[in-house]
């Protein structure tokens, strides 16, 4: 049994591990440790798929966590479907699409409002503006020398469906908003992200750049996974890792979880830390009653509607990026805040031939009201994950009410000249099995896709059937109770899982951690991740998550 002793265990190198592996070893006093249950990637030998700006790297599954399933609604409602987290040094930032978005000023205002004291848009700004390397803006929302590159692509290099998305939006006189970070109006975006022309700008590679590993005071364990929490009573002591088989224990002053929104509650549970009644019922012994541990889940919930591009109005193959631009909504419907939704544009749909023929479309509701939750069980070892997706009704009305305002964009005169007939996606196992990044769907894809170039007359029939026969989305959106079912058995995911350990006061039953990251009740334990987030920005949650850590990181240096 080995065992050290650092200041600062970090569990999880994913975005905020990242973060707080480089600020906190940036004091040669601080004895760091990093560990990550995936592989490294080291400055100069990051896999090709990890450094393209497609997120090609999504589709390997060895940087993923394996098995893991959720229910998009819950478990009695809805089969459990395969969920990619990632498990590589750097976590979502090298596996993802790369979306740059901050949310909106209220998304952090409310975060006060719910008891995160100073975390309102003032106390976030400058740790956004800390992380960033805005390529395209300056000014005193914005930062010049972060780690992290932010650029637009230039209208010149738009996709056929940008510009068509474009020309739909000035016929519905909609503002273009060329900064979604800095001006937070409605209207149609160019989407900001986090790369350069060339590669992927991970926090990995943003963050633990060679001059930072290089650092004496600084470990970084890959391959190895945290089988439990230590304890002195209620104070944090240490971790039990297996690396190579091996049981190590490392001691600690402080640990603290990076592991994301549904492996950083599911240890708080194994240790003993959450809702009292459920973890008994486990046989788990009781170390702080936190109900609000694994509640409070909340993500993205999302629709797609595929359309086969015309030859001339496919992405070039030179522009390697997964979106250039979308549109951000308000529903308007009663009791809803604004700027509630995001219609996503996506000139190319997969990795593969068929793929490159196939854009989606669609909604994402991003102020969603149901809540789902991560609690453990005792017939599987991942966690069990209900998005609830839907439960609310108003959920489902503005859902509804993006798929139809989608339609509408693709009905319009710009958009049909691109495509064939749009139709709904229903997720299919054969569709699930082709998208899979294999010699035989490589194959595949690319025989369907010269079958579908060859006889345009059949490619909206094939491509209905591929995806379970769907009805026509003319009929669909005409008939309320079948758009309605529609919805409730096609409502997927985003990756933007967050909110399962929230800040807020003490005295709040639903908070997990304070303002600061420190677990209510316990010592020397922090959370840092997206698992914090009292609510769910509107928007992509890596340049959240970064914040969060650059935030965090400060205030566990100045304890």
């Amino acid at each position: 049994m080995n065992k050290r002793s650092y200041d600062y265990v970090i569990v999880g190198g994913g975005s905020a591990g990242c973060v707080m592996a480089n600020r906190l070893s940036a004091r040669s006093v601080n004895r760091v440790l990093l560990i990550e249950a995936g592989p490294d990637a080291p400055p100069g030998q990051e896999p090709a798929d990890i450094l393209d700006i497609y997120p090609s790297s999504y589709y390997n599954k060895s940087y993923m966590w394996p098995a893991l399933k959720v229910h998009w609604r819950a478990r009695h409602n809805s089969a459990a479907t395969g969920f990619d987290q990632g498990r590589i040094i750097g976590g979502g930032s090298s596996v993802m699409g790369m979306v740059a978005l901050r949310g909106t000023p209220d998304d952090y205002d409310e975060w006060e409002r719910m008891g995160a004291a100073g975390w309102g848009w003032d106390g976030v700004l400058p740790y956004f503006r800390k992380l960033e390397h805005d390529l395209d803006f300056a000014g005193e929302l914005h930062g010049a020398d972060g780690p992290t590159p932010v650029r637009r692509v230039t209208r010149e290099d738009w996709t056929p469906v940008a510009r068509a998305a474009h020309a739909y939006a000035e016929m519905r006189q909609m503002p273009l908003v060329g900064d979604m970070n800095g001006d937070f109006r409605d209207g149609y975006c160019a989407l900001p992200m986090s790369n350069t022309t060339e590669r992927r700008a991970s926090a990995a590679i943003c963050y633990l750049d060679a001059a930072v590993r290089a650092r004496p005071n600084l470990t970084i364990v890959a391959h190895a996974n945290v089988s439990r929490l230590l304890f002195d009573g209620l104070r944090a002591v240490g971790v039990s890792v297996i690396i190579d088989g091996q049981h190590h224990e490392f001691g600690a002053r402080e640990i603290i979880l990076c592991a994301g929104a549904l492996y950083t509650p599911a240890m708080l549970l194994r240790a003993g830390i959450g809702p009292a009644e459920d973890l008994r019922a486990l046989g788990i012994a009781v170390r702080a009653d936190l109900p609000g541990v694994g509640r409070n889940l909340q993500n993205h919930p999302v629709l797609f509607i595929g359309a086969h591009l015309r030859p001339a109005a496919r992405q070039q193959p030179s522009l390697r990026t997964l979106q250039v631009s979308c549109f951000r909504l308000s529903s308007n419907v009663p009791d809803c805040p604004p700027t509630d939704l995001f219609i996503h544009l996506q000139s190319k749909s997969s990795w593969n031939a068929l793929g490159e023929q196939i854009a989606n479309f669609g909604p994402v509701l991003w102020k969603p009201f149901s809540r789902g939750s991560v609690s453990l069980s005792r017939e599987q070892d991942h966690p069990l994950v209900e998005f609830n997706f839907a439960s609310d009704d108003r959920d489902l009305a503005r859902l509804k009410l993006g798929f139809r305002w989608t339609a509408e964009l693709l009905a319009s005169e710009a958009m049909r000249a691109l495509c064939g007939q749009p139709f709904p996606v229903r997720f299919t196992d054969r569709l699930r099995r082709l998208n899979q990044k294999t010699r035989a769907n490589a194959l595949k894809a690319s025989v369907v896709a010269r079958l579908l170039d060859l006889s345009p007359s059949l490619s909206d029939t094939g491509l209905r059937l591929l995806t379970g026969g769907a009805r026509s989305l003319p009929d669909l959106i005409a008939d309320d109770a079948q758009l309605t079912e529609h919805v409730r058995h096609n409502v997927a995911g985003t990756f933007h899982v967050s909110g399962t350990a929230r800040m807020g006061a003490r005295d709040d039953p639903d908070a997990v951690t304070d303002p600061q990251g420190r677990v209510h009740g316990l010592a020397g334990l922090r959370v840092a991740d997206a698992s914090v987030m009292p609510t769910v920005p509107r928007g992509n949650t890596n340049l959240p998550t970064i914040m969060i850590a650059e935030k965090l990181a400060a205030a566990t240096a100045a304890n």
